[in-house]
C-alpha cells in the first residue's frame, strides 16, 4: 500500500471530494467470471472443491497475467500454494446446486502486496499495469450476412471474457441507438476513420480492435482482429478447423487474441525489480481544487509507490515520488492517469492533462541521439559503424485514418 504522505495544514482541505476522475479499466489482482462445476458424495462437499477449484484456477491465471509467457515455467504450481492467505475477496454469483452437485461463477480477489512477494520470490519481472482501454467492436459474418450490433454469440463469447481487469483491458459499446446510427458493421468492418473516430469520441477511448469472426462454414472459424490505434495499426488473423461448434472455437480465439495485446504490452510495461527510486517534482497548479486532483492522481498511479510534500505553495509544490520501473514507465503510467510530467532531466515538472499547456507544462521528449557524436565515438575506438538501411519512401504503419478498407485476408476463409 501507498504512504500518503500529507501536510497537516491540508488534511481539512483534502477531505473535500472531487468528481469526474478517470479510472483504469479495472483492477490486475482479481479475476473475474471463473466458472465451476463439482460433484461429490454431498452438496456441501461439491461446494467446498468447487470453491477451492476455482480460487486456485484464479490464482494460476492472475500469476500468468502478471508475467511473460517465456518466464511461466518459473511460476509455482497454485495448487501447491497457501491461496487463502492470498485472496483478499470472493464474491460468488449465478449459484446452482443438486443433489451432490455444485456450479457457480466466481470472482477472485488477490492481496497486491504478497502476490508480488510470491513473484519477485521465484524471480520473474511483473506487469500491473494496465495499457489504455481500447474499444472493442465485434462483427459476425455468417450464411445470414453480416451482425455487429445486437446479442449474437460472438459479441456474448466477448461480454463473457474477463476483457476488464486484463492487462490489455477493452470495452465493449453500449450497442443502443446511438450506436447504430454511428456505424453498421460495413462501416466498422472496413475501418471507416470518421465513423470509428465518432465511437472513440462517445467512448473516451482512442484505439479500436474490430474482431471480425467468419462463421459461414461448420466446423471451422476465422478470426481477424483488425488494431486502429491513434498512431498505428495492426492486424492478428487466426484460423480453427477442429470440428466443434463456432462458440467453443470463438471461446480459443478470444483468449489467444487477449493473449497476444497483453505480452505486447507486457514487453514495453514490466517491472523487473521493486527497488524503488526517488524522483523529485515540481507539481504546478492554477488552484486548490486543481492540487487536490493532482495529489489524488499521483497517489492513484500504480508505479508510485509514496508520495511525500516536500515544499507547498499558492501555486506550486515540490513533491518527491517514490516509484518502481523506469522513467518512461512512470511517464506513461502518469498519462494513464491523466498527469503531464515535463521539464527537463534535472528540472521535473508535472501538472494535470487539463492546466498543463496554460502553466507551460509540456510532455518531455527525449532528445534523438546525436549520430556525428556517436560515429566519432566509434571512429575513437575503432568500432566498425553499422550503415543505415533505406527504406521506401512512405513505408511504415499508417494510421488509422490513412488505412484503406480492409477485407479478411485469404487464410481466414481457407477450407480444409
Amino acid at each position: 500500500m501507498k504512504n500518503r504522505l500529507l501536510s497537516i495544514v491540508l488534511f481539512g482541505l483534502l477531505a473535500l471530494s472531487f468528481g469526474g476522475l478517470s479510472a483504469q479499466a479495472g483492477n490486475v489482482f482479481e479475476v473475474q467470471k471463473i466458472k465451476v462445476d463439482a460433484s461429490a458424495a454431498s452438496t456441501s462437499l461439491a461446494r467446498a472443491a468447487a470453491l477451492r477449484e476455482g480460487q486456485t484456477k484464479a490464482l494460476s491465471m492472475v500469476m500468468r497475467r502478471l508475467t511473460k509467457q517465456e518466464e511461466w515455467e518459473k511460476l509455482p504450481d497454485s495448487q501447491a500454494l497457501d491461496f487463502e492467505n492470498l485472496v483478499e475477496g470472493l464474491r460468488i454469483s449465478n449459484e446452482k446446486t443438486g443433489p451432490g452437485r455444485y456450479l457457480a461463477s466466481l470472482s477472485v480477489q488477490f492481496k497486491p502486496a504478497p502476490l508480488r512477494d510470491l513473484l519477485r520470490g521465484v524471480g520473474v519481472a511483473i506487469t500491473e499495469v494496465q495499457s489504455r482501454p481500447a474499444l472493442l467492436l465485434p462483427v459476425l459474418e455468417d450464411l445470414e450476412g453480416l451482425q455487429s450490433w445486437g446479442e449474437h454469440w460472438w459479441r456474448q463469447e466477448w461480454a463473457a471474457y474477463d476483457i476488464d481487469n486484463s492487462l490489455a483491458p477493452m470495452l465493449l459499446p453500449l450497442g443502443d441507438l446511438e450506436d447504430t446510427e454511428i456505424a453498421n458493421a460495413e462501416d466498422i468492418l472496413i475501418g471507416d476513420p470518421a465513423k470509428l473516430q465518432r465511437l472513440n469520441e462517445r467512448y473516451g477511448t482512442d484505439t479500436v480492435v474490430v474482431a471480425h469472426a467468419l462463421a459461414d462454414v461448420e466446423g471451422q472459424l476465422g478470426v481477424t482482429a483488425y488494431i486502429f490505434g491513434a498512431e498505428e495499426s495492426d492486424v492478428i488473423v487466426r484460423t480453427y478447423r477442429t470440428g466443434t461448434p463456432h462458440p467453443e472455437m470463438g471461446q480459443r480465439a478470444i483468449d489467444e487474441v487477449m493473449g497476444i495485446l497483453a505480452a505486447r504490452w507486457k514487453s514495453v510495461a514490466a517491472v523487473v525489480s521493486d527497488e524503488k527510486q526517488v524522483l523529485q517534482v515540481r507539481a504546478s497548479y492554477t488552484s486548490l481544487a486543481d492540487w487536490t486532483r493532482l495529489l489524488e492522481r499521483l497517489n492513484a498511479v500504480d508505479l508510485v509507490r509514496q508520495v511525500t510534500i516536500v515544499e507547498l505553495t499558492k501555486n506550486y509544490a515540490y513533491v518527491d515520488l517514490a516509484y518502481i520501473g523506469s522513467v518512461p514507465q512512470l511517464t506513461n503510467n502518469l498519462d494513464q492517469n491523466e498527469l503531464v510530467l515535463g521539464g527537463s532531466l534535472t528540472a521535473r515538472l508535472v501538472a494535470n492533462a487539463e492546466t498543463a499547456s496554460p502553466l507551460g507544462v509540456a510532455a518531455y521528449i527525449e532528445a534523438a541521439p546525436d549520430v556525428a557524436a556517436t560515429l566519432e565515438v566509434e571512429a575513437a575506438l575503432d568500432v566498425e559503424a553499422v550503415p543505415e538501411i533505406e527504406t521506401p519512401q512512405g513505408s511504415g504503419t499508417p494510421s488509422a485514418g490513412q488505412l484503406p478498407a480492409f477485407t479478411p485476408p485469404p487464410t481466414a476463409r481457407e477450407t480444409p
